[in-house]
């Protein structure tokens, strides 16, 4: 018989997380606008974009659900929309609007977030971090 190897397998590289939108200053970039759309069923979408050094835009969307205490779980529907021009983010938001109808749905509202105004990434983030958790709270308690 065949000599059987009993030593553990290398774990799986950890999948990468498809919402996350990563942000590298040093590059030009910067976040540029976020949303969330919530239908009175309770589909919730979120939508993030960063703008790049070429001031064209890479965004990613995704539906997911809004636990009570407004923390997202049960990502899906992730798309990833590379290199657009700034009029995509307001025209995605339409297309989301439309398949929540279209799915039969209401739209209940629109929760969006400006980031153009602050210049500094990491002040980006924080004010993008605490409009999630706001806008989310806001979104489940409605």
């Amino acid at each position: 018989m065949g000599e059987t190897d009993t030593a553990p397998a290398a774990p799986a590289p950890p999948m990468p997380d498809l919402t996350v939108l990563e942000v590298f200053p040093d590059q030009g970039e910067r976040f540029y606008k976020a949303v969330f759309v919530h239908s009175k069923q309770g589909t919730t979408y979120r939508m993030i974009a960063k703008i790049l050094s070429t001031g064209r835009l890479d965004i990613v969307r995704f539906a997911c659900d809004l636990g009570s205490d407004g923390i997202m779980a049960g990502k899906w529907g992730i798309r990833l929309i590379e290199s657009q021009p700034l009029t995509r983010f307001d025209a995605e938001i339409a297309t989301i609007q439309k398949e929540i109808t279209d799915n039969g749905e209401e739209v209940h509202g629109v929760w969006p977030h400006d980031l153009t105004s602050i210049q500094d990434v990491a002040e980006q983030a924080s004010s993008l971090e605490a409009w999630l958790l706001k806008a989310a709270k806001e979104i489940v308690s409605s």
